[in-house]
């Protein structure tokens, strides 16, 4: 069987080295690596060119008709970032994150009133640069803070960055009412920011954090594929509760963004930022492959969820495979504490398919879990992708305390409805041993048909273009 692996690979566009620009800069040079050992093509960008203005010189590296395209580089204005968009178009390749996506994420107000619960008070006040708003209008901006009854402090930043290295004269205001300190402090920001200014002034209600660092969360598709520290603290290492960011994420409908998270002194976990995740720092000392096998997989149409009812499929990696064939927990709350060993036995299987370079997105092993909970109850997948054919094989496993409450039927119904409405497939396949009476039923229960026998196991099938009846693939974007 002859599979075209490289159909199922999105690019990555990445910025030259200025002085070899046939290479990656040495910045990104690890990026490169860990997304070329995902399976990702990479190309590189010519960043100078683009920030000057000539976008069509900064792509002429990269391969016409590529298809989708992921960029991880330095920052952009939302401007330049759009005509690097069209210059792309024209050479037959579309990046993921739109032009209008990119703003929403990059640019607080597109993000605000989605996080507006899990985020500091804040208004904001557009303004060209090196043109600081008046002080009427600065005063009447500060009464969204309140009556001044007591001292309300403020972050002072533009629609992307502050200047908290700047903190006394340039950042911090101890009183929103104070009308002088705010209006110096607003000026010398914005005197500070010169052309780099994006979009006006922001005031933030300042919140007390305690001294565990912030956390970088990275979410592809509404998935949380990557936590790490912040790049400013690599040293501190905090573990987010993500249990209110997530819905918070999923609703913003944005494919590829970080959400920068800090614990404040009341014990609660507050959004501080929100980027677009092209152009976040990744942090040092932190295995990165998670997160580019899931913009390998998401950028080539695969999902890395999928939902229905009660039951959520989470796609397991090749990176986190590896431990769950270890028989590590890997991030999930296992019903049972630990992965079940078919499941272990089944990551391994992935683990192996990627070291030979077989892996093919989408057609791996994916956990099952409660949608309701999170807990871990077993694994569903697939033994390799579709043939020449047009044939895969399905199977799955529970762990023993899930077993009877119709999880497996759940999940069989819905990745076999998924695999069956994909224009590859012709027909889904199962096999089951002939005393295994409890997993022929599933497999009835879940569409498929009994065909006959194969090597001693019987075999049951579902034809290709059924469609899958409840599906959510993770949180499919506007962008």
């Amino acid at each position: 069987m002859t599979v075209d692996l490289a159909a199922d690979r999105p690019l990555l566009l990445l910025p030259g080295d200025p002085l070899r620009p046939r290479r990656t800069d040495p910045h990104f040079a690890a990026e490169a690596t860990a997304a070329q050992s995902a399976g990702a093509a990479t190309a590189v960008l010519d960043h100078e060119a683009l920030t000057a203005g000539d976008a069509e010189a900064a792509v002429a590296r990269v391969p016409r008709d590529a298809g989708p395209v992921w960029y991880r580089g330095w920052m952009l204005p939302a401007g330049r970032y759009a005509e690097l968009s069209a210059a792309l178009t024209t050479r037959g390749c579309r990046l993921l994150t739109s032009p209008a996506a990119y703003r929403s994420a990059h640019e607080l107000p597109g993000w605000y009133d989605t996080f507006r619960a899990l985020t500091p008070h804040s208004v904001w006040l557009p303004c060209a640069p090196g043109r600081a708003p008046e002080r009427a209008a600065l005063a009447a901006l500060a009464e969204a803070f309140g009556a001044p009854d007591r001292p309300r402090p403020l972050v002072v930043k533009d629609w992307v960055k502050s200047r908290k290295h700047e903190w006394d004269e340039a950042a911090h205001v101890p009183d929103a009412h104070d009308t002088e300190r705010l209006t110096a402090v607003v000026g010398r920001f914005v005197a500070l920011q010169e052309e780099f200014l994006t979009g006006g002034v922001v005031l933030r209600a300042f919140e007390s954090f305690d001294a565990v660092g912030e956390a970088r969360v990275w979410w592809v598709d509404g998935e949380p594929v990557l936590t790490g520290p912040h790049p400013d603290t690599p040293e501190l290492r905090p573990v987010p509760d993500l249990t209110q960011v997530a819905p918070a994420v999923r609703e913003l409908g944005l494919r590829f963004v970080t959400t920068d998270l800090a614990l404040r002194t009341d014990g609660v976990w507050r959004v501080v930022e929100v980027g677009d995740g092209q152009v976040s720092g990744l942090p040092a000392g932190v295995d990165h492959r998670p997160l580019f096998e899931a913009l390998v997989t998401s950028g080539a149409g695969y999902p890395l969820a999928l939902t229905s009812g009660r039951v959520a499929l989470r796609a397991l990696l090749p990176a986190t495979a590896a431990r769950v064939a270890d028989g590590e927990s890997a991030g999930f709350d296992w019903i049972d504490g630990t992965p079940p060993e078919t499941t272990s036995g089944g990551a391994g299987i992935a683990v192996r398919a990627a070291a030979a370079g077989n892996y093919r997105p989408g057609w791996g092993v994916f956990v099952l879990t409660d949608a309701a909970t999170g807990s871990a109850l077993g694994s569903i997948g697939f033994h390799g992708p579709p043939d020449s054919d047009g044939f895969v094989e399905l199977g799955y496993d529970l762990s023993p305390s899930a077993r009877g409450a119709g999880w497996a039927t759940d999940a069989t119904r819905l990745l076999a409805g998924w695999a069956a409405a994909r224009p590859d497939v012709r027909t889904v396949c199962a096999l089951t041993e002939p005393e295994n009476v409890s997993s022929q039923r599933v497999l009835e229960r879940s569409g498929f048909r009994f065909v006959g026998e194969r090597e001693g196991l019987r075999a049951y099938e579902i034809d290709g273009a059924a469609a899958p009846v409840g599906v959510s693939a993770g949180s499919r974007p506007r962008s």
